[in-house]
């Protein structure tokens, strides 16, 4: 999905990996204009629910799933890189799974690749029926991050899939194996000023961390440091009244 049907030199390469590693399958690239006519035509319940969206991505983000719901298939960001067939990918996933799914980082369920063996798929219907409850709900902070992770992204998402009763029908790839199948180029085109520093801090966790650490550790060495001062004070302040 792109805005134009003409995307950004930086996603040329990602995008068409997909095709050169995937003759049998067609390739479809949607623009902003088809995604609002898609779901004027095919899902009219959820056009004003389309609409009212304050992101862009959440649009995008519900679009996705319709279509997966509608026709089946595979979705993936533009970001995304093909490392290993789609074929080898549905054979590598349980057989009694109807949806394939890769997981996020640091948990969840990511939405940047989902595929779908066959049109109507009971998960992804699901999916669709949370979303009017999702976006009037008041729980969410009114943040732009959270509004979109939350309202129609992976969180969102990652929700409905573990509330379905037939978990057989989902698969998972295995995080050890997921480099294997796909990789990723940088994207994060939807990030605003609180998704920028909310991902730079995850980045720097293991730094953060450490520094947490090490300021813990100084707190306490001075903290006891101050005590003994003051007992030293006041055991010589003791000894100066009784020998006086």
């Amino acid at each position: 999905m792109w805005t134009t049907a003409k995307i950004p030199s930086r996603w040329n390469r990602s995008a068409k990996t997909w095709v050169n590693k995937n003759k049998d399958f067609a390739y479809c690239l949607w623009t902003h204009a088809e995604l609002e006519t898609f779901v004027a035509d095919e899902y009219p319940w959820l056009l004003s629910t389309y609409h009212d969206y304050t992101y862009l991505i959440q649009r995008c983000d519900v679009a996705r799933y319709m279509f997966l719901y509608h026709y089946g298939g595979v979705y993936v960001d533009l970001d995304v890189v093909c490392h290993t067939p789609l074929a080898t990918m549905f054979d590598d996933a349980s057989p009694s799974a109807g949806i394939i799914l890769t997981p996020a980082v640091p948990l969840g369920i990511a939405t940047d690749f989902i595929a779908v063996r066959q049109p109507r798929d009971p998960v992804l219907l699901g999916v669709l029926s949370g979303l009017r409850r999702a976006a009037a709900s008041w729980l969410y902070f009114p943040l732009p991050y959270t509004s979109v992770m939350f309202r129609t992204g992976p969180v969102y998402f990652t929700r409905r899939i573990y509330c379905h009763d037939h978990r057989e029908n989902i698969f998972v790839l295995p995080s050890s194996k997921n480099r294997k199948y796909i990789g990723y180029v940088g994207g994060a085109s939807w990030h605003n000023w609180d998704g920028w520093i909310i991902w730079n801090l995850f980045l720097l966790r293991h730094y953060l961390l450490f520094a947490t650490g090490v300021f813990f550790i100084l707190f306490f060495c001075i903290r006891c440091s101050i005590v003994r001062y003051f007992k030293n004070q006041l055991r010589a302040r003791i000894r100066t009244g009784i020998s006086s």
